[in-house]
C-alpha cells in the first residue's frame, strides 16, 4: 500500500475555502498535504482525523526566495503561537492546519483578506493568465480572422488549421470564463464585505471547466494525430509528440533549475536571471534543435514516392512507377516514358480533402524532362466548396522588397472542352500560364502542364479527372 499519492490540482489562488474545505475532508479521508506544487499536489498517509485548515497569504512569498521572508516567519510565528502548523506554500497562499476545535481563526478581517487575495492574484495569477491569453492570439493568428470573416475553407481546409482552431477556441472560452469570473467574485466579495460580510466563496465552476478543457483537449489532440496517421502524415504527427515532450520536459527542468538555485541560498533576482537564461537556451536546444532535425529530414514533407529508387543522369527515377494515379502523362500523350518518378501527397482536412499528385518524366533519353502535377479538392459541402474556390482563385500580389513585382491571378475561360461546370486559367499579369482550375459539383482541380498537349487531349483529361457520375 502506498505511503503518498498525487493529486492534479484545479484550484485557483483565491479559492481559500475551496482548498481548506478539499483538505479537510482529504485529511478525515487519511490524506494530509506533504506538498503543494504547480500542476500536483502531494499527500502523505495518516490517520484519519479531524482538522481543520486555514488559508492566508503573503505578499512577500515567491518560488524564486531563497528561503522564508521576515514577513512570512512573523506569519509563521503568529500562527503557532495561536495553535496553528504551517503545512506549506503555494505562491502567496499560505497553509496552516490544527486539530484544536478551539484554534482562532487566522483571518478576522475580511476586507484585509480580500486586498490580500487581490494583491496576490495580481502578482501571480493575472500576469500569467494575461501572457496565456496572447500566446493564445499568437497561436490562432491564422484561424481567428478566417473566423471573424467567416472563411469556411480557411478554418476547415487542413488538419493545422482545423487543429489550432478546435484548441484555441475552448481554450480561450474558458481563460475569459476564469478570467471574468475572478472579477466578479471580487466585486461581488467587495459588495459583501461592505455590508459587514464576508468574502463569497469562489464555487466549483472554474474547477468543472477546467477539468472539462483538459478532457476535449485530449480528445482533439488524439483525434488530430489519427487524422495526421491516417493521411501518412507521420512526420507532423511525430514532431507534435516530440515537440509536447520536449515542453514538458522544459517545464520540468525550469522548475528544478529554480529549485537548485534556491537551495543553493542564490538571491531572489539572480534566481529569476538564472532561470530565464536556463529557459532561453533549453528552449533553443531543445525546441531549436526538434525543429532543425525535422526540416533537415523532410518531416512535413506530405509526399509519399514510389519507395526503390535508382539513378540516372543526376536525378532519382522509380524502380516501379505508383500506379493508382488517376491521370498520368501517359494518359494525356498516348507515349510511353522510360524514366518516371512519381509522388502521392495528402494535405486536407476532415472536412476537405486536398490529393496531389507530381509526376517527372524524361523526354527519350534526355536531358530534357516533362511534368504533369494536380490537386483533387473534394467536400461535400456546398457553402465550403465556395469558400475554398474564393480562397484559392484569389488574386495574389507576388512581392518583392513591399513592391508588387507581379500579379497572379485566375481568368474565367471556356470550360467546355473540360467538360467541366467552370474553368479558370492562371495569368500572371497579361501572360496565360498552362496552370488551371477546374470546377465539377464537389469537385475542384488544379493542373499544372510541363509539356506540351493539345485541345484535342482535354477530354482526355477531363475523362480522368472528374467525379463519377
Amino acid at each position: 500500500m502506498r505511503d503518498t499519492r498525487y493529486r492534479w490540482n484545479t484550484f485557483l489562488l483565491y479559492d481559500y475555502r475551496g482548498v481548506e474545505d478539499h483538505l479537510s475532508a482529504m485529511a478525515a479521508k487519511g490524506w494530509r498535504l506533504e506538498k503543494a506544487g504547480n500542476t500536483f499536489w502531494k499527500y502523505r498517509r495518516a490517520e484519519p482525523a479531524q482538522v481543520r485548515y486555514a488559508v492566508t497569504y503573503s505578499d512577500s512569498a515567491s518560488q524564486f526566495n531563497p528561503e522564508p521572508t521576515e514577513d512570512q516567519l512573523s506569519l509563521a510565528e503568529l500562527c503557532a503561537a495561536a495553535g496553528w502548523e504551517k503545512v506549506c506554500g503555494w505562491f502567496q497562499m499560505q497553509i496552516f492546519s490544527t486539530e484544536d476545535p478551539a484554534a482562532v481563526p487566522l483571518e478576522t478581517d475580511e476586507a484585509l483578506r480580500l486586498e490580500g487575495i487581490h494583491r496576490s492574484m495580481k502578482k501571480n495569477f493575472l500576469p500569467a493568465n494575461v501572457v496565456l491569453l496572447l500566446l493564445l492570439l499568437f497561436v490562432g493568428r491564422d484561424f481567428l480572422p478566417a473566423l471573424v470573416t467567416w472563411d469556411l475553407y480557411g478554418m476547415l481546409g487542413s488538419n493545422a488549421s482545423l487543429f489550432s482552431g478546435a484548441i484555441l477556441l475552448p481554450t480561450l472560452l474558458v481563460e475569459l470564463y476564469i478570467f471574468s469570473g475572478y472579477f466578479l467574485w471580487l466585486r461581488r466579495s467587495r459588495r459583501s464585505v461592505e455590508d459587514g460580510g464576508a468574502c463569497l466563496p469562489a464555487g466549483r465552476g472554474y474547477r468543472r471547466a477546467n477539468l472539462a478543457l483538459w478532457v476535449c483537449v485530449s480528445v482533439i489532440v488524439a483525434v488530430y494525430l489519427l487524422l495526421e496517421l491516417s493521411q501518412g502524415g507521420r512526420g507532423p504527427a511525430l514532431y507534435f509528440v516530440l515537440y509536447m515532450a520536449f515542453y514538458f520536459l522544459l517545464v520540468s527542468l525550469l522548475r528544478l533549475t529554480t529549485a537548485l538555485l534556491r537551495k543553493w541560498k542564490v538571491s531572489k533576482t539572480a534566481n529569476m536571471a538564472g532561470t530565464l537564461i536556463v529557459d532561453f537556451v533549453l528552449a533553443f536546444a531543445l525546441i531549436g534543435g526538434l525543429t532543425s532535425m525535422a526540416l533537415n529530414h523532410d518531416w512535413f514533407s506530405p509526399a509519399s514516392g514510389s519507395g526503390e529508387t535508382y539513378e540516372y543522369r543526376g536525378q532519382h527515377w522509380d524502380v516501379s512507377p505508383r500506379r493508382d494515379f488517376p491521370l498520368t502523362m501517359a494518359d494525356v500523350t498516348g507515349e510511353e516514358y522510360g524514366h518516371v518518378s512519381r509522388e502521392i501527397y495528402d494535405r486536407g482536412s476532415l472536412f476537405v480533402s486536398n490529393r496531389g499528385y507530381r509526376e517527372y518524366a524524361l523526354l527519350g533519353d534526355g536531358p530534357k524532362t516533362c511534368s504533369l502535377s494536380y490537386s483533387i479538392y473534394e467536400t461535400k459541402f456546398p457553402r465550403l466548396q465556395e469558400s475554398m474556390l474564393e480562397d484559392l482563385l484569389e488574386v495574389d500580389e507576388i512581392k518583392f522588397h513591399g513592391m508588387t513585382v507581379v500579379t497572379r491571378r485566375y481568368v474565367p475561360e471556356d470550360p467546355a472542352p473540360w467538360g467541366a461546370e467552370a474553368a479558370y486559367r492562371l495569368y500572371y499579369e497579361e501572360d496565360p500560364t498552362d496552370s488551371w482550375f477546374l470546377v465539377w459539383p464537389g469537385r475542384a482541380v488544379g493542373i499544372s502542364f510541363g509539356f506540351v498537349y493539345t485541345e484535342e487531349q482535354l477530354p482526355r483529361v477531363a475523362a480522368r479527372l472528374k467525379p463519377e457520375a
